[in-house]
């Protein structure tokens, strides 16, 4: 530093992270801490988007581009063939070198009229965009997402198939279970909005109560912060009055910790199951979108998808299941860490 205090080093590369970040949605947010434990040292990171509602950008996108020299899109469910999001797929993002990385595809079926299902139009947005030689990199997290891309845009740069990034977090350490204390059952439900009545919670309900008979402690994970905690932490109320521990914080890594103290899960939340299976914990997934039942195919874990509402969520528990192995854990650690490594070599090549 010189005598004013500024910095006499080399510049850091900026690099505009592009995503659904600011709504303290659990999984995005733990998208950011992961963007910033394997790129912070090296790259100057922000968030291209400042506004949580449109038109999402405080100033004209092209001159928050000009300032940067890279964008990150990602992770999440971002590629959904019915619609693009100017947060991530403005054609604007492509003046800089751009890397796609932690995404996926969700598919839904044409069967359910009242799902969003592929569109034609939008598939030939994502095909310009995703082929523009500005994109460097795509990861995506499971191999149905690297079947879609292949099949429908067959990007000129590749795609690499590689777990969830999440996977690759160094999580916080948590304490062994004390001798003598109860196990404990974590829930974590959600809001999910645009439904014409509330998610009925009644199986949720008769879960609890079973654990709670076979003496089990139960604890109630709020997985968000911001906006999204509000809707979820109302949402969580309507399970009530069960002799039952609510836990909601701003802090990523008390969620974390909450998590990874359970001897059982059960999720509404991708990424409640993610980060438990990265503590060995397993997570009964209640709700079998395409995202989790990739993961579980992954970890060899279908025994564990379920639903809130099925007749067969509390065999599920009953059937006390078994931990995730080291193996599987090891396993799909290294493969993000992998990903994560190879977004850092395609960020130095173009940028350093």
């Amino acid at each position: 530093m010189n005598e004013r205090g500024e910095s006499t080093g080399p510049r850091r590369p900026k690099v505009g992270i592009a995503g659904f970040y600011g709504y303290g949605n659990f999984g995005d947010e733990l998208f950011l801490k992961v963007f910033a434990e394997h790129l912070g040292d090296e790259f100057d990171l922000s968030i291209v988007s400042d506004l949580l509602e449109k038109p999402y950008f405080s100033m004209d996108i092209k001159e928050i581009v000009a300032g940067l020299d890279a964008i990150i899109i990602g992770g999440g469910d971002l590629i959904q063939p019915w619609a693009t999001d100017p947060r991530y797929f403005d054609k604007a993002l492509l003046q800089k070198p751009v890397f796609v990385c932690g995404v996926g595809v969700p598919i839904r079926s044409a069967k359910y009229p009242s799902q969003q299902v592929e569109k034609d139009f939008i598939v030939q947005r994502y095909l310009r965009f995703l082929s523009h030689p500005n994109v460097k990199f795509i990861h995506v997290r499971d191999p149905q997402s690297h079947t879609w891309l292949i099949d429908r845009i067959n990007p000129p740069v590749g795609v690499l198939e590689a777990p969830d990034i999440v996977c690759s977090m160094t999580l916080p350490a948590v304490a062994p279970p004390s001798p003598g204390k109860p196990p404990i059952l974590g829930i974590v439900t959600r809001h999910r909005p645009n439904r014409a009545e509330p998610d009925d919670y009644s199986k949720v309900v008769q879960l609890l109560e079973t654990a709670l008979r076979d003496g089990w402690h139960v604890r109630h994970i709020v997985l968000g912060n911001g906006r999204v905690g509000i809707q979820d932490v109302e949402d969580a109320k309507r399970i009530s009055p069960l002799e039952k521990q609510l836990i909601y914080t701003d802090d990523l890594d008390v969620m974390c910790r909450a998590i990874g103290q359970c001897t059982c899960l059960a999720s509404m939340k991708f990424h409640g199951t993610v980060v438990a299976t990265m503590y060995g914990v397993p997570s009964i997934v209640m709700i079998a979108t395409s995202k989790n039942r990739n993961f579980m195919r992954r970890i060899g874990r279908e025994d564990l998808l379920s639903s809130f509402d099925s007749e067969a969520l509390i065999d599920k528990f009953l059937s006390k299941p078994e931990p995730i192995s080291s193996s599987s854990v090891e396993d799909i650690k290294q493969g993000a860490l992998e990903a994560m490594y190879r977004l850092r070599s395609a960020l130095r090549a173009e940028l350093c």
